[in-house]
């Protein structure tokens, strides 16, 4: 895993993860399907195994991980000179995971990406998955959305995955 430093690169990334997330692309998201997890899974090994399993899936080099709050400008680029996006490489290892989430900043530990966040993204830059954190005291604050044919595969995989329910 490897920190995003260039702005061009930063700004880029981020615009495609408020698209991905926009009311803009309910169209597309209405043709993904939904699962649900706790939000404190972003920092376990079988959340890193799945990362890696949707990158293979997916057919993509990479996926990013991307603070969204605190503001990744006016907080964390103002206090670490550095954006809080790390891309993850096809392959990465778990320890490489965890070890990324939990990496000092720069002189203040407690503001390590994998603490410090209350709204997260990860995504391709395919755009063909995307998994939305908000944290919250309960046990639904992750959502992952995938291609609805991945879903059993998953659900069968990861136990900590829930499928949404349909209206």
């Amino acid at each position: 895993m490897r920190w995003i430093e260039t702005e061009t690169i930063f700004r880029e990334l981020l615009s495609r993860a408020e698209d991905l997330m926009s009311s803009s692309h309910e169209q597309r998201q209405n043709m993904l399907q939904r699962l649900v997890f706790d939000d404190a899974q972003l920092s376990t090994a079988e959340f890193a195994t799945l990362v890696q399993s949707l990158i293979r899936e997916s057919a993509d080099q990479c996926a990013y991980y991307l603070v969204l709050a605190p503001d990744p400008v006016h907080y964390f680029y103002h206090h670490f000179n550095k954006y809080p996006l790390l891309r993850i490489d096809r392959g990465d290892s778990v320890e490489s995971y965890l070890a990324a989430l939990h990496e000092d900043p720069g002189g203040s530990p407690a503001d390590a990406v994998g603490t410090n966040w209350s709204k997260s993204v990860i995504f391709p830059f395919s755009g063909m998955w995307f998994s939305q954190l908000n944290r919250s005291s309960s046990v639904n604050g992750g959502h992952l959305w995938i291609p609805s044919r991945w879903t059993t595969h998953l659900l069968e995989n990861y136990a900590f995955l829930t499928a949404e329910p349909t209206p």
